[in-house]
């Protein structure tokens, strides 16, 4: 039996037809454009699979699926989104949005997210996922920020906006974590299907519900706003990750299933280890979806043995829907990244055996901020997706990921993934976390290939004395070629916006402090 909660406390309405201070102390800029806040309604061969004995879901529903919405811990009712989303999809209509015109979601509030989302499909128009501070400017013909208690406030957009090819129904940036950030344009069929499978391979009702405290407008976190939409699950929308604030919801809200990525899990198993309440509220969990980034054999190894249940990793990529493929209740194999999603093909090209994919779920291309145009460059002649990832996949669908083919440390010729060198630095005292990168060596190095740099978050000043400790680590567990031959301390190591480290600028560092050093 879970708590009632009041409903979430939105404003009333008001239409301000000169720029000024929105009510509620909005986020939305004020000069030299008009602001509208939106009008609101009164209150109301890998190894085989093994099992996994997860509580199984209810059965499917039969009637349509009914939006069961609670934001930062306040419910929304139904009739309230509903007349939300009108008087949104109004205000965008008026602004000129609609196909082939976009609107801008500029902020990262849940509640307005979830607006903007439902407002631009009414219209049939683009949604550019932007936030706050996106890597190009793509021009909008209006924009979404949010009131503090997150009401949309639709502001205009530019005075020429960009003709949007009209199958585009979303816009997501790439991470950007090992190259410039790209515009990835998804047409509306691709969303459907990538909620619709998702749901399925997961076993998704609209009994579940859905912990998410990650950015909608990220892929990952709208792949999980698509699963809600084609079940009727609650969704339980958070502005961000903390620790205790999510134990708490698990505690009182019933939620059967979290997504996250890994460093968010890697702190829930720390607690764990020394919380046995929380071990059981995680334990207790049906799902437990781990994305967004690498999903190490320590960190897996490690939840499993302080909570007794499993990750549920998977794989994918902006350019695929996301997911490609998931490792599901009942229907996991450890060391995979999961099946392919019904619907999915891969198949392995070239020497690196480059991991190539055709799905219901691919985007259209990468769409240039200045033209409009598609840039099909990643696609093959038969219209393939070329991930960039290596790995393998059985006849039975199950996939292996090695790793991102440009990520692959090569060190006298032999190869290894980052992860494998990650895991055992990690395992030094005082490591909160770990990201290595190679840096092709030159001078006397140039045969040698990859120079291995490891670099360390830790909080513990004495940087000296955990540099120390990280090469004894590395020295018990990895050969001779595979150890970091530079380690550098940090108090945070720098990640991109979807929490990804940021191996370009990790590569930079390395780059330039060797330079200087041969200098």
């Amino acid at each position: 039996m879970t708590p009632r909660r009041r409903a979430h406390p939105l404003p009333g309405p008001t239409t301000t037809k000169t720029p000024g201070p929105v009510p509620g102390g909005s986020a939305a800029p004020t000069t030299g454009r008009s602001v509208t806040e939106v009008p609101g309604p009164a209150a109301v061969p890998a190894p085989g699979p093994v099992a996994d004995h997860s509580a199984q879901p209810a059965s499917r529903p039969t009637r349509r699926p009914v939006p069961r919405l609670t934001v930062d811990g306040e419910d929304v009712p139904a009739g309230r989104l509903a007349r939300w989303v009108d008087g949104t999809a109004r205000v965008l209509a008026a602004s000129g949005v609609g196909p082939g015109r976009a609107v801008a979601l500029a902020c990262d509030h849940p509640l307005a997210a979830v607006v903007a989302a439902l407002a631009a499909e009414a219209v049939g128009a683009p949604l550019l996922l932007d936030g706050a501070a996106p890597p190009r400017h793509i021009a909008p013909a209006a924009r979404i920020h949010a009131t503090g208690s997150g009401v949309p406030v639709v502001v205009a957009g530019d005075a020429r906006p960009l003709d949007v090819p009209d199958p585009v129904a979303a816009v997501f940036w790439t991470s950007g974590s090992s190259g410039d950030p790209k515009a990835v344009a998804v047409p509306a069929a691709a969303l459907d299907h990538q909620g619709r499978a998702t749901a399925a391979r997961m076993r998704v009702t609209d009994a579940d519900r859905l912990l998410l405290p990650l950015p909608l407008r990220h892929a990952y976190g709208y792949s999980v706003l698509r699963v809600w939409r084609a079940t009727g699950a609650h969704l339980y929308a958070e502005s961000g990750f903390h620790l205790r604030t999510t134990l708490n919801r698990l505690a009182t809200e019933g939620v059967t299933s979290l997504d996250g990525v890994p460093t968010m899990y890697r702190m829930l198993a720390a607690e764990a280890a020394r919380d046995p309440e929380a071990a059981l509220l995680l334990a207790g969990l049906r799902i437990r979806g781990c994305g967004g980034d690498v999903l190490t054999p320590s960190l897996y190894d490690d939840f499993l043995a302080v909570t007794g249940a499993p990750l549920h990793d998977g794989y994918g990529l902006s350019e695929a829907g996301p997911n490609v493929a998931l490792n599901a209740p009942g229907d996991l194999c450890p060391g995979t990244v999961g099946r392919l999603l019904d619907g999915v093909e891969a198949r392995l090209s070239g020497p690196d055996r480059e991991i190539q994919v055709a799905s219901p779920s691919l985007m259209l291309g990468y769409l240039d901020p200045a033209t409009g145009g598609l840039d099909r460059a990643p696609f093959t002649a038969d219209g393939w997706l070329r991930t960039g990832d290596a790995g393998m996949v059985t006849a039975d669908g199950w996939l292996t990921v090695r790793g991102r083919i440009k990520e692959v440390l090569v060190v006298h010729g032999e190869t290894m993934a980052p992860t494998v060198v990650e895991d055992a630095v990690r395992a030094a005292a005082g490591v909160q976390d770990a990201a290595v990168v190679g840096v092709r060596g030159g001078g006397d190095r140039r045969d040698r290939g990859d120079t291995v740099w490891a670099f360390v978050e830790s909080a513990d000043p004495d940087h000296r004395a955990v540099a120390a400790r990280v090469a004894e680590a590395c020295r018990r567990t990895l050969p001779p070629h595979a150890r970091p031959r530079a380690v550098r301390v940090m108090p945070r190591l720098p990640r991109t916006g979807s929490g990804k480290f940021d191996r370009v600028r990790l590569r930079g560092l390395a780059s330039g402090t060797a330079a200087t050093a041969a200098a």
